[in-house]
């Protein structure tokens, strides 16, 4: 509960910084109409007026924070649709994408993890440090340029963009063969830092007195490997793998540009590109409480598997 309390002020310095520096940017959201065919000085301080942007900055703060702490992030200027809305209806694609890839990156993380860390200094352990660095240091969007170019573009063995092929109804076969490439290209990233951290605490539970007592003691290999060594390896790991697990926006963000996934991310890019403040305060908002969130949960996961940690 204190933890939770201690977010509020978080949050709200994360809005408040936001907020003026959005605001400080040249430009504006009334910037895409002031060169459009009929638009006069009066026009434009009318509608400067109906978005009361003409109003001190602190009290167009002032008013965003009251909505917003009653579910209301303000009007697209866009599209003049609720921001929440917009939001929300993109937030199913957004989690599929993000879910997916959370699950096939933590499973082969741990499997990478595993096998280079028992197979230390090995040819294996090579190859996989190779895939873990180049999975690191290549910028997903490159990497998805070139996934799309090869597999969609000169391939044809995946569809290039979107989310389904079908007008109407729902086919899982559809959704799966479009959620290939960009579920692959968010998951890359991850198995290859993650893999790092879970092969580095492998290593150290594997020269530990206990693991050479099970072994002693003439326990299999793999049952010392699996139920003994990656157990005591899981407290590290833990922390990391729920922060990556919400940092996934970020690559989703990317990730949905390039094969237009009608998710958040794409939203998140677009609004970005028209200065449509409301959506970006939204979707930074809801952001930063997941972050936050997910920082409180590894938290108390990691004092619920190691009983010597304790928050008082």
């Amino acid at each position: 509960m204190r933890r939770v309390l201690q977010a509020i002020p978080v949050l709200f310095g994360i809005s408040l910084l936001l907020f003026f520096m959005m605001h400080a940017i040249p430009g504006g959201p009334l910037a895409m109409y002031e060169h459009q065919p009929g638009m006069t000085k009066e026009l434009l301080a009318q509608l400067k007026a109906n978005f009361g942007l003409n109003q001190p900055l602190w009290v167009q703060y002032w008013k965003w924070l009251a909505g917003a702490l009653q579910g209301n992030f303000g009007y697209s200027y866009a599209y003049g649709e609720p921001a929440l809305t917009m939001v929300i209806q993109r937030l199913p694609a957004t989690l599929e994408l993000m879910i997916s890839s959370y699950v096939i990156a933590v499973i082969i993380s741990f499997v990478i993890g595993v096998v280079s860390a028992t197979k230390q200094y090995s040819f294996t352990d090579y190859t996989l440090t190779i895939f873990s660095y180049f999975g690191v240091a290549m910028p997903t969007f490159w990497i998805g340029l070139m996934v799309l170019v090869i597999f969609a573009a000169d391939l044809h063995w995946f569809p290039a963009g979107g989310i389904s092929s079908t007008v109407s109804g729902f086919s899982l076969t559809d959704r799966v063969w479009h959620a290939v490439l960009p579920v692959s290209i968010l998951a890359i990233y991850q198995i290859a830092h993650e893999s790092r951290y879970v092969r580095a605490s492998m290593v150290d539970s594997l020269h530990e007195d206990y693991v050479r007592t099970a072994r002693a003691k003439g326990l299999k290999n793999r049952v010392v490997t699996w139920k003994h060594a990656l157990r005591n390896a899981l407290l590290p790991v833990t922390t990391v793998m729920i922060m990556d697990g919400a940092y996934l926006f970020g690559g989703a963000l990317i990730t949905e540009s390039i094969f237009s996934w009608p998710g958040m991310g794409r939203l998140f890019a677009q609004a970005i590109s028209q200065d449509d403040y409301p959506v970006i305060m939204c979707e930074i908002s809801l952001l930063s409480v997941i972050i936050i969130f997910a920082n409180i949960i590894s938290d108390v996961l990691y004092a619920y598997m190691d009983p010597r940690v304790r928050y008082d």
